[in-house]
């Protein structure tokens, strides 16, 4: 597949492709090898779109004085006595 036309749906389509072939019985050492490599390819592609995407995320939280603010929202971080959080 190009690169360009690269979403984290088709690489993660890919992934499970590759993780059903690993799984039979009937693979030879290179081919598995070979999928093995693809597969970790794919998985850096689906990790880089999940970067890309955890990078934008942001949540909308509301303070006390009722005023709204835009916070990056971190991986762990959620806090249920954070304003507007819950």
């Amino acid at each position: 597949m190009n690169e360009h036309e690269d979403t984290f749906e088709s690489a993660l389509t890919e992934l499970e492709s590759i993780v059903d072939s690993l799984e039979r019985d009937d693979l030879e050492l290179d081919q598995a090898l070979t999928l093995f490599e693809r597969g970790i390819e794919r998985l850096r592609v689906a990790a880089g779109f999940l970067d890309t995407a955890h990078g934008r995320v942001e949540e909308l939280v509301q303070d006390a004085a009722g005023s709204l603010a835009i916070v990056p929202m971190e991986i762990g971080e959620r806090d249920s006595n954070d304003p507007g959080v819950g």
